[in-house]
This record gives structure tokens, sequence and C-alpha cells, in this order.
């Protein structure tokens, strides 16, 4: 019986009533281009692991179509014309989420009638659908990831949905065998179905109609009912690479961006930020194809991002950070340009290593120096960037190492319990590790696999002191003057290179007295405390060692040792140019201003700002221990701009004690 139906949007029953604000769509409703286009992409690279292709493409295609050319419209309209009916409720009206809704529907159908609508076509080289990709594909949520297959299907093909004004997607594929097959949903609201007595569910599907038995619960489209817009497509994969899959969103809303970017804009920009390893290193192509919607441009033609032009685009988006994106249309979009043209220069330039942990094997890229400036470990699988936010593999858990950037590589072809787990735990958007998606004794076989790792680091980057971030010699280098076009001051030697020697002795520190400021009071005294209290001359030098590590919240991490234990102290941040006086130098050398001070946990040391908070007032350090303390400064604009990760270095001075009284925090 079902196999002599027309194919049509069939909304099945269900016993929730569900608004235009669903809980599938909630989640997704307000999101950026960059979690669609991470979707896609990743979906098709996986499939073309999938299917043992070295390289998977991905091409975005933009067209122009009509109502006639959207399948099942009518039924649509019905579906709509329903579904707002019943949502109105007793009063009459809509709430303003639904409204919005509403109103964005009707604008499209209203265009679909008159001079069209753009429709974005997603087309793959990968494994292609069949019957049991398509059921996991349009299930309520579900994932579907076999023993062999790296993509899930279900969730996220919520996130194309609300690239449609529409709120509906079609999907095809054609297999290796030359089979085709084809589905679509659309998202709309519940309704009551006066026909058969029963409530409507929100979600429909373009199939044959339902069904029940072990081929799952639809009756999808076969070869020879594939509507014209999906039949076009799976005939162009067919012709280009024999096999592969079809996304098609009609009423295409170029992700709701007011300023009318090209497609090849924010489709390169995105997947050189999200899929820079696959790129480089030719695992992934992507082609934009969007000349069917330029009208005074000039025409460019299919336009490809791969291991060719990849630097190119990361080269020019290396200065922008994560905090200029915000509210922005690229909002949400991770990592920053600046730590991806950086994980760029790892992979490109960083010692290749493959290292064994407790759950399996992982490449490794290793670069000293950092190229972003920090200490950096980035995470993919299957060259897809997921995460830098990894239990053990943190920069406040290299302190005490000077800055490194690791880039991890995970593989399907590995298929160990590393790449599993991380799979596994990363969830439905691939842009996390959450612990929590796992079983006990799988996120304790992941963070032993993770600890693994972080010593495999720590033993090829010994821990340094002070004088270790001082080389012994280095070349004096200035600014050669104002670069052409944007004003940029390359840096260029004048004159035969200087070597300048350093002293190796250990950091003097400076006694001077604490005075209050002029026209200040002398600060309250203080109970008694049971301390010895033992003047201090000028003369009486201190000596320590330390290690001032960037945080990555824009802070820094010191460790600090002394040879002596000391009652208290004055500890400051100076600018650290690597100069000595006979240099000019590009910055006055004067304490930074601060804006917090935390000690460690386990620390014994009490500290806290002074009142200009240009110092921290440190009591209680013990010869022989190793203190640390985590401040968040403020560095000055112009010095921001000169200097885009300044070196820090620590300045300590004893508190003169005069009588009882304790000197002024000033």
């Amino acid at each position: 019986m079902s196999g002599r139906r027309t194919p049509g949007l069939r909304f099945g029953p269900t016993a929730t009533s569900c608004g235009f604000t669903s809980y599938n769509t909630a989640s997704f409703s307000d999101l950026r281009p960059a979690p669609i286009v991470r979707e896609l992409i990743q979906n098709a690279l996986d499939a073309a692991v999938e299917a043992g292709e070295a390289t998977s493409i991905v091409r975005f295609k933009v067209t122009c179509i009509r109502s006639n050319d959207v399948p099942d419209m009518d039924g649509y309209r019905k579906a709509f014309r329903d579904a707002v009916r019943g949502q109105k409720g007793i009063n009459g009206k809509l709430s303003d989420a639904a409204q919005q809704v509403v109103d964005t529907i009707e604008r499209a159908l209203h265009d679909l009638a008159d001079d069209g609508c753009w429709c974005l076509s997603v087309l793959d080289n990968g494994i292609g659908l069949d019957v049991k990709r398509l059921n996991a594909l349009l299930g309520d949520g579900a994932s579907f990831k076999g023993a062999a297959e790296t993509g899930s299907y279900g969730v996220g093909h919520f996130t194309s949905i609300t690239a449609s004004d529409l709120r509906y997607v079609l999907y095809g594929g054609v297999q290796k065998s030359g089979e085709r097959i084809a589905s679509g949903c659309a998202m709309l609201a519940s309704r009551h179905n006066p026909q058969e007595g029963r409530l409507d569910a929100a979600q429909g599907y373009l199939i044959n109609g339902f069904r029940s038995g072990k081929d799952g619960a639809y009756d999808f489209i076969s070869a020879a009912s594939i509507p014209d817009v999906l039949d076009a497509c799976l005939t162009e994969i067919e012709a280009q690479w024999r096999h592969g899959s079809a996304v098609v969103i009609p009423a295409f809303n170029y992700f709701g961006d007011e300023k009318n970017r090209s497609l090849w804009d924010v489709i390169s920009k995105i997947t050189a930020y999200n899929f820079n390893a696959a790129i480089q290193h030719g695992r992934l192509a992507v082609e934009v194809d969007e000349d069917d919607v330029l009208v005074d441009a000039a025409k460019e033609g299919v336009r490809r991002l791969d291991a060719d032009t990849l630097r190119g685009v990361l080269e020019r988006e290396s200065e922008h950070k994560r905090s200029a994106r915000r509210n922005s249309f690229f909002d949400g979009l991770r990592p920053s340009g600046q730590h991806a043209y950086a994980a760029y220069l790892t992979l490109e330039e960083g010692n290749r290593d493959r290292m064994t942990t407790s759950a399996g094997d992982v490449d490794i890229r290793l670069r000293q120096p950092a190229p972003a400036g920090n200490t950096r470990v980035d995470l993919y699988r299957n060259g897809m960037w997921i995460t830098d936010d990894i239990f053990h593999l943190k920069r406040a858990d290299f302190p005490n190492r000077p800055p490194f950037h690791a880039v991890l590589l995970l593989d399907a072809s590995t298929g160990n319990e590393f790449h599993r787990l991380v799979r596994k735990a990363e969830g439905p958007m691939h842009n996390e590790l959450a612990f929590a998606r796992l079983a006990k004794n799988e996120g304790e076989t992941l963070k032993k696999a993770l600890q693994d790792t972080a010593k495999w680091i720590k033993d090829r980057i010994p821990e340094v002191s002070t004088e270790n971030y001082s080389p012994d010699d280095f070349l004096v280098v200035e600014t050669g003057g104002e670069g052409p076009g944007r004003g940029e001051k390359p840096y260029a030697m004048w004159g035969a290179p200087v070597v300048i020697r350093r002293s190796g002795a250990m950091q003097p520190s400076v006694a001077t007295p604490i005075s209050p400021p002029p026209g200040s009071r002398s600060p309250r005294r203080e109970p008694s405390r049971a301390r010895p209290r033992t003047p201090r001359t000028a003369s009486d030098a201190l000596s320590f060692t330390s290690t001032v590590v960037p945080d990555r919240k824009g802070g820094h991490v010191i460790a600090l040792e002394c040879a002596e234990s000391v009652a208290e102290v004055l500890l400051s941040l100076r600018v650290d140019e690597n100069t000595d006086v006979t240099c000019d130098r590009i910055w006055p050398d004067e304490d930074v201003p601060l804006r917090s001070c935390r000690i460690a946990d386990e620390s014994t040391v009490t500290g806290r700002l002074t009142e200009d908070r240009r110092s921290i007032r440190l009591s209680g350090l013990s010869s022989g221990s190793v203190h640390q303390l985590t401040v968040e400064h403020a560095i000055p604009d112009e010095l921001a701009e000169i200097v885009r990760a300044p070196v820090f270095r620590v300045e300590l001075r004893r508190l003169l004690l005069t009588g009882d009284d304790d000197a002024d925090d000033g």
C-alpha cells in the first residue's frame, strides 16, 4: 500500500502539544552561522571517512527557486494555516516568539510565489544515505553512531532547519551502488486533526507514508519519485563523485545576515577556523558557487578553500580576537582568528610525533615558542577543531614552563579508545568535552589518557626559572618604519646586530622605604601580632627567583621562591623588554596597574592589593618554598598598541618597619 502513495508532507500523531518554538528548535533558534556550517561540514567529512575517500569535498551552491520547485507546497501551506489557527488559543493571539516565526514564514511564502527565494544546496562525496541512516537522521534528536562510522545523525539536522525561513529542509543521497533515496523535514507546530480526531505533531516528513517494522518508521521516496530540486542535486553528485549526500534548504535566509556578506566570506572563514587541520592535510576541500546571486558583482565561478588557499584566509584573520565578535554576526565562532592561525603554524612548523597513552596513540604537533605568545593545547578529531578547554591540558597546568603550542590530532583510522571517548564526550555540537556524557569508568579512562598526554608534554618541555626566560645573549631589533598601506610597523635591524651579555645573577631587589602619599593620613595601627620585626636597610637585598606565565583568562600566574624567609614584602609587575639601561626603552620602567590577586589555596602566604593598586603586600614567605599567586592587571592602551603580548618580570621590595608600626600599604 505505501509504495503506491504520492510523496508528501506527513504529520504523525502526538500526545504532546508543541508550539512554533519547540524544544527541538529552541536551543538552535538564536544560532549564528558557525554551528550550522560546522554541522554540515562535519557530517560530510565523517561520511567521506566512512566512504574511504581520501579528500572530503563539500560544495555550497545558491540558486533561486519558486513555489512549484518546493515539494508538496500545498500540503505545507495547509499544515501551516492549521498550526497558526491551533496555536492562537482562547484570546485569538500568538505569543510574541511564535508571531515572529509566523511572520517570517508568511514572508517566505509570499516571496516564493512572487519573485522566488534563494535555495542553498550542500553537496558532498560521502557514503550517501540509505534507509538506516535516513531513519536516524530524521529521528527526534537521537544520535546514530555505528562501530565504524564517525558521524552523528539526528539532533544536528535541527541546526539546518533554522537556516530556512520555511523551517523546511530536504535530504537526498546516492550510494556507491547507484541507489537513490530522499526525504525532508518541516518544523511547524502541533494542531488538532478533526478528520482523524487526534493531535498532529509539529514535525512533518516528506515521505510516502508511515510504516512499522525493522526498516524504520518511514516509507521513503524512491528514485522514481524524487522531486526535481533533489534529483538535480543527486545527478550532479553522481556525475562529479559517483556517491554522496545533499542537504537542500529552500527559502535560505543567509543566516539572518543583515549586511549581505557573500556566502564565500561566511563559509571560508568558518571552515578555515574549524577545519584547518583537515584542509591543511588534504582531507577536506570546500567549494562555494553563488554566481546566481551576484547581480552587480563580477562572476567568480566556483571558489575553493583547500590546502593551497587556506593560509591566505587565515593570515587575513590572524589579528582577530574572540572579544571583537561578541554580539556580532560571527558570535559563537571559535577559536579566534589569532588562535586558528597559530594552530595552522603549529601544524605546519611544529615537531611531529606520536604519543602512546593508556587509551591509545594520538598524533601531536608541538611548537616553541607559542605563535600566539601563550601556552595553548588544541584538540582536533578527524581534522575538526573540538576545544582548547581540556582537562589536565589547560594553560594553568603548565605554570613553570615557557609558552608552547600543542595540537592533538585524533583520527578515526586508529579505532582506539581515545578517539571513541572524545567523540562520545563532545556532544551534538562537537565543541566541548563533557565528562557527564560518559559512564564513570569511561570518564576515568579519558582523564587518564589526557593526564598521560600532559606528562608527555612536560617531559619534553622542562621547568624553567626566571633566568631561563632571559637568554644569556640576544639580538637588539628595532622598528624599521611604517609599512605601506596599513600603517603597520614591520621589524627590521638597523646596522649590524649587537650582542648584549646579561648577568646570570638572580634578580636583585631594591629596598626602598614605604611612605604614605602626600596629604594622606597615617594608617590605623593594626592589633599586635606575635611575629618578629627585623628592621631592614636599603642595602639589604632580597634574593629570589620567579616565573610569570599567562593564564587563559588574560591574567598571569606567578611562581615565587625566596632564598630566605621574609615576613612582609611588596610584589609588583613590570614590563620586561629584555634590555638594559644602554638600550632605548619602549615603555617606562614602572609598575603595571593591578586589578586583583588570588593566592593558591594550599599556600601559607597571605596577600592584598595596596591602595594605589600598583603592588601586592605579601606576608609569610618561607625559604625554599614555591608560592603561587594569580594576578589580573590593566595593561595601558598605549602599551597594548605597541606590544601584543607583553612579557612581565617580578619586582620585590622589603617593607621597612619603623618602631612598632607597620609600613603603609601605599
